[in-house]
């Protein structure tokens, strides 16, 4: 078994929200997540998107349920079938970064698609981050059939080009840089 770990480094462009799902007081509805009362990117959220940008660019036999596919192999699966990728929360970086990461809320309005006019009482409020440089590392357990695929596994870190919710709105525009350390 190889181990490899990379070093990620992730410059959000624009701001970003990840909802947390769990309500607060206050009169926002969409929530950012918050560790030590600062943003910060959750290692499923990124896991999520790698294995999704993976799933595409690799040529699988996917099936729902019981799958003994690469993918399934390296991301985990149903009932016991580990995961060989951990990935570490992505916390913000002080040093580098001379952007203010303070939260602030966004207000849309819902907009009827057919009659191209604003829905009745669909005014809607969402907690944003204000962007910023975020790291944090993935470690990879390669075995004899799944190292053929780190390639398509670094490729798909690199794919990852927005993080959160709202992305048609325009938040959450990112940029990884990654290095094998």
């Amino acid at each position: 078994m190889k181990v490899v770990k990379y070093m990620v480094k992730i410059n959000l462009m624009t701001p970003f929200n990840i909802s947390s799902g769990q309500e607060r007081r206050g009169s926002v509805q969409r929530r950012t997540v918050l560790c030590k009362n600062r943003p910060y990117i959750p290692g499923s959220t990124i896991k999520g998107k790698i294995r999704d940008n993976f799933y595409k660019i690799t040529d699988l036999n996917h099936t729902e349920n019981d799958c003994n596919c690469v993918m399934c192999t390296i991301f985990g699966g149903q009932g016991y079938k580990p995961s060989k990728i951990y990935v570490d929360d992505f916390l913000p970086v002080e040093s580098e970064s001379t952007e203010n990461k303070d939260l602030a809320v966004r207000y849309g309005i819902a907009i009827n698609r057919y009659s191209k006019t604003n829905k009745d009482n669909r005014l809607y409020s969402r907690e944003v981050a204000t962007g910023g440089k975020f790291c944090g590392n993935i470690t990879v357990y390669f075995d004899d059939e799944t190292i053929r695929y780190k390639r398509n596994i670094e490729m798909a870190m690199k794919m990852v080009n927005s993080i959160g919710g709202g992305h048609s709105k325009g938040f959450g525009r990112a940029e990884v840089q990654w290095e094998e350390v």
